[in-house]
């Protein structure tokens, strides 16, 4: 993706021209995935399954699956390698087999951005009874729409309740919000906002297009 258009894009969304570029790179992430059929060892969920695959509001900077069968570390290293030599921009800083996580770190340098910037990808070798089904992904930001195994809106609302019980942060409600409204559920949290207005408002205001920001203070009436 050239400037212009980056700038462009960056223009019609409203949203900062670095969250452009992470999620057409992260397009290029699933597309390889989807292509090299590592798709069927594991689930995509968390943020940015929501995003992309249910139309979600709100970028995110990780890309999160559960392992199904087993990945060998060399082989999503040798698929992530590829990916580098197709996308110059791209590279692999950083890959390991931990106890309970496969973990890559891939590195974006472009002329538009003044410092690197990096997607995360974490597949955990736990399923945890999260449902899944088959989707097409697609973003503004990309032409890409590959063909990938996702949580279910049903499991990520209950994945979304225990991270909302679990820690604290605003992400959680917004996407807690958007699954319940998705779901055409009224909204009840587990439990209240524990954020001051102007701080919940501000950290999610970095990750949602200035267009829906009213959205924003109507989660916090809730």
């Amino acid at each position: 993706m050239d400037r212009l258009q980056l700038n462009l894009l960056s223009q019609k969304i409203k949203i900062a021209s670095e969250h452009i570029l992470r999620e057409y790179f992260e397009m290029a992430i699933l597309q390889i995935f989807s292509d090299t059929n590592l798709t069927k060892d594991m689930i995509f969920y968390g943020g940015t399954a929501l995003r992309l695959a249910y139309n979600g509001i709100r970028f995110s900077e990780d890309l999160d699956f559960l392992i199904i069968n087993e990945i060998k570390v060399n082989k999503l290293k040798e698929i992530l390698s590829e990916l580098t030599k197709k996308y110059m921009e791209l590279s692999l800083v950083e890959i390991k087999d931990k106890r309970n996580t496969l973990f890559a770190l891939l590195k974006i340098q472009h002329s538009s951005l003044k410092y690197p910037r990096h997607i995360k990808i974490e597949i955990c070798k736990k399923k945890n009874g999260i449902k899944s089904e088959y989707r097409l992904i697609s973003s503004q930001c990309s032409n890409l729409t590959p063909l990938i195994q996702t949580a279910t809106l049903e499991s990520l609302e209950c994945a979304k309740i225990k991270a909302i019980n679990g820690r604290n942060e605003p992400r959680d409600f917004f996407d807690f919000w958007l699954i319940e409204n998705l779901l055409k559920k009224p909204v009840v949290f587990p439990k209240t906002i524990p954020f001051e207005h102007n701080e919940f408002k501000r950290e999610l205001k970095r990750f949602i297009p200035q267009n829906k920001w009213l959205i924003i203070d109507q989660i916090l009436k809730c």
